[in-house]
């Protein structure tokens, strides 16, 4: 069986295997409900309550506090075998174990506020601070701003967003990253999306809402994770975390070809030809083995790259510039392959796939859209890696 049929996990552990498991056994009803989460542009009640009781909104929590600390390629088998029933599911996820894994960095007063009641805490983040304004008050700061595509916004009990930071006289001094109990903010209706519908990924808007400065953190301080972190997942620099977002796009290759393989098995026959079933025809062969490839080359990849990048949070060191670029390249090139597959696996299905009352085309919207998420772009990946090869010091992004 080829790496795509059979999917061994990047961590062939008890420990991956149990949270597979109970990833697997949330499925049917994320399954269920994912096509009224893509007609109502978030994830149904049920579906967010089967996904706590598996415990997927604790994979980023520190331990100490009942957590899981899932590792990087961990937690992409996770959050793969989600977006099999439901790529928004999968997506969600993801950002709640991203938020999670930044969120843990802050002091332990924050930690507190966070998980002192449990460990099962959704979360959604927006990193960037464009527009939004904050003025001094005592113990903190007031924030009034916007934070766009927040994913799982609709039901998360915290966001993590940017912020200016203020230096003594009151002036902007730097950026810095918030956390804010989602129950402060308003979430505005402004997620209507080909792709990716199902996450819900609206506006969050606060007015003149107050931080403490224990929930403050300079985003320079983020960058390059920090090695003595208790945990190992905490150590990740959040430029080598943009990988967990490639578990869902892995899930939707494996659950188009899924998908794919029932045709051709079912004995569908190929139109305007003389193959009276698909299965015979040499081009569909082919086609078949170019996307199991393509799929197996996003799998492989991402899965050297995880083994790297947890192998070096276990012993708290640091990733020299050209391994953490070609972590970046690594992610951009899963990205293109998993979307060339299912391209391939499109055309094996015919138009007949694009019906809207087929899973295969919400699949393909899903991938495309998820696919042209910044921290994916291949073509800025190129960029890192060929500088970082060439010896080139010039940054192209501060995520890497």
């Amino acid at each position: 069986m080829p790496l795509s049929g059979n999917h061994p996990r990047i961590r062939p552990d008890g420990r991956t295997r149990a949270l597979v498991d109970a990833a697997r056994a949330a499925s049917p009803v994320l399954a269920r409900h994912a096509a009224d989460a893509d007609a109502e542009s978030r994830l149904a009640p049920e579906a967010v309550r089967a996904l706590r009781e598996a415990g997927m909104f604790r994979l980023g929590t520190p331990r100490r506090f009942g957590g899981e600390a899932a590792p990087v390629g961990m937690s992409l088998d996770v959050s793969s075998e989600i977006a099999l029933a439901c790529p928004a599911s999968g997506w969600v996820v993801m950002v709640t174990y991203v938020a999670q894994q930044i969120a843990a960095s802050f002091g332990d007063q924050a930690l507190k506020d966070l998980w002192a009641e449990g460990p099962d805490v959704p979360m959604s983040g927006v990193f960037g601070s464009v527009g939004v304004s904050a003025v001094p008050a005592d113990g903190g700061i007031r924030v009034t701003g916007r934070w766009g595509w927040a994913s799982g916004c609709r039901h998360a009990e915290w966001a993590i967003v940017g912020v200016p930071l203020l230096g003594d006289d009151g002036t902007v001094s730097g950026r810095g990253l918030a956390l804010v109990p989602t129950a402060d903010l308003v979430v505005e209706d402004t997620w209507d999306m080909v792709g990716m519908r199902g996450t819900g990924s609206d506006t969050l808007v606060a007015d003149d809402v107050f931080v403490p400065a224990h929930r403050l953190k300079d985003f320079a301080d983020v960058l390059d994770g920090d090695r003595h972190a208790e945990e190992p997942l905490h150590r990740v620099a959040p430029g080598s975390m943009t990988m967990a977002s490639m578990g869902p796009l892995l899930g939707i290759g494996r659950a188009v070809l899924a998908l794919t393989m029932e045709s051709v098995e079912g004995g569908k026959p190929m139109a305007m030809s003389l193959y009276p079933r698909l299965a015979d025809a040499p081009s569909v062969q082919a086609q078949l083995a170019d996307a199991a490839t393509l799929i197996d080359s996003a799998h492989l990849h991402l899965a050297r790259s995880a083994a790297l990048v947890d192998e070096a949070a276990d012993a708290g060191t640091a990733l020299d510039p050209v391994d953490r670029a070609r972590v970046r390249m690594d992610v951009g090139h899963a990205s293109v392959c998993l979307r060339d597959a299912v391209q391939l696996l499109l055309s094996v299905n015919g138009a007949g796939g694009f019906s809207r009352a087929k899973a295969i085309q919400r699949y393909w919207r899903d991938l495309e859209t998820a696919a042209r998420h910044p921290t994916l772009n291949p073509g800025l990946a190129r960029e890192m890696y060929g500088r970082a090869l060439a010896g080139d010091p010039r940054p192209v992004s501060p995520m890497v």
